[in-house]
């Protein structure tokens, strides 16, 4: 009985994800700028972790 409250805990968790991923994705279709925004940021970011990562493997 356990596991089939753990199912159903995490299966509503997934659709709540996703319904809220689907909400983000269709603000960010109806407002370019801001999706282009997003792009940008997660991007800085990416380029940011990776020159750490490069940084600490030269270190080593």
């Amino acid at each position: 009985m356990k596991q089939v409250g753990l199912y159903l805990i995490f299966g509503g968790v997934i659709i709540f994800i996703l319904a809220f991923i689907k909400s983000i994705l269709t603000f960010l279709a109806q407002h370019p700028i801001l999706g282009l925004a997003l792009v940008a940021i997660v991007a800085g970011v990416a380029l940011l972790l990776y020159s750490v990562y490069q940084e600490t493997a030269r270190n080593k």
